[in-house]
């Protein structure tokens, strides 16, 4: 016959696993972590990671493609990538936006991409001339403006077609277009998807482009998805590089000759118009040149005609080149 604890034994038992420490007890019946079994994660943390990977190369090139598409700085980074319903990707986004559903071939499924109304005003500005930086608006895109928004998006989708083609090939390609998400039935509420949150920083504006891919399109390019980012490297055509090349010629960059001194805070204090600040550097010694806030050359003071120049002598770090004198 089975011995039956007395109340006092029970009240012992329950005292000693009370105290015990929180993973002692977890570890007793194994790790314990959490499910939710309404949203399961049908894509690995290796493949998350592999996704992550190639966006961020697909976003250092479609920041080069796009700044000399738009002729201006324009800076794009992965902030997130992670998988859940579409019904909360969809409550993730602006409404009114910009929102594109996409197809990917071969695949029939529809992936989608959101383009925040910041970023995408910010690009009308600048592609109808003005500086990129437009005054807030809280309103849906009009039929020119989206006409407009479209070319860039093609350049955009180019750039993620390259980005796969690694892995496998697609193409990405506008199906539709609305000014509200709810508007267009891309996929079910309930079903689970990959959104890719790209961040977009054009001039002092920043916005975010949200792409949404159908976890079929990441099933089925299987174990290769994890590994071909590593294994092939793109490399600019021909043709790319002299259209970099013509665009990189035509920056500004700011040439600086730089001669420190040092002086105490009451002598800055009291300095007035026309006292002279001696300097460490003797007129014949060389001085440090920078181009963009990076030492670049080695030069001297020079004058011309009564304009006080400096004449470059040597490129840092390289032999010594004749170039011409940067005032």
């Amino acid at each position: 016959m089975a011995k039956i604890l007395s109340q006092a034994e029970i009240d012992a038992l329950l005292t000693v696993a009370a105290d015990a420490p929180i993973g002692r007890r977890a570890n007793a019946q194994g790790p314990v972590v959490r499910y939710n079994f309404r949203r399961p994660d049908r894509v690995s943390k290796e493949q998350i990671h592999a996704l992550q990977f190639l966006h961020e190369r697909c976003a250092r090139n479609m920041s080069t493609s796009l700044s000399a598409y738009l002729r201006t700085t324009i800076s794009m980074s992965v902030a997130a990538v992670e998988q859940f319903a579409y019904s909360e990707f969809l409550g993730s986004l602006t409404d009114p936006t910009a929102f594109y559903a996409l197809s990917i071939a071969p695949f029939d499924e529809l992936g989608a991409v959101e383009i925040n109304p910041s970023v995408a005003f910010a690009m009308l500005d600048r592609m109808l001339g003005g500086s990129g930086q437009p005054a807030p608006v809280n309103r849906p895109l009009t039929e020119i403006e989206q006409n407009v928004v479209d070319a860039v998006l093609k350049l955009v989708l180019e750039g993620l077609s390259e980005a796969w083609r690694p892995v496998t090939s697609l193409t990405f390609g506008i199906r539709a277009r609305e000014t509200r998400p709810q508007m267009l039935q891309v996929a079910a509420p309930n079903e689970i998807v990959v959104a890719v949150v790209f961040d977009v920083q054009i001039g002092a504006v920043r916005g975010l482009v949200n792409l949404c891919i159908p976890t079929s399109v990441v099933e089925v390019a299987g174990t290769h998805f994890a590994h071909a980012w590593q294994r092939q490297r793109r490399e600019l055509s021909a043709q790319e590089r002299a259209w970099m090349d013509e665009n990189l010629a035509s920056v500004a960059v700011p040439v600086v000759p730089l001669i420190r001194t040092e002086l105490h805070a009451g002598a800055v204090l009291a300095l007035q118009p026309g006292e002279v600040v001696a300097l460490p550097l003797a007129a014949d010694r060389p001085l440090d040149v920078y181009a963009g806030g990076v030492r670049k050359f080695t030069g001297r003071l020079a004058s011309d005609r009564g304009r006080l120049m400096v004449m470059v002598e040597e490129r840092c770090g390289a032999p010594h080149a004749a170039m011409n004198g940067a005032q």
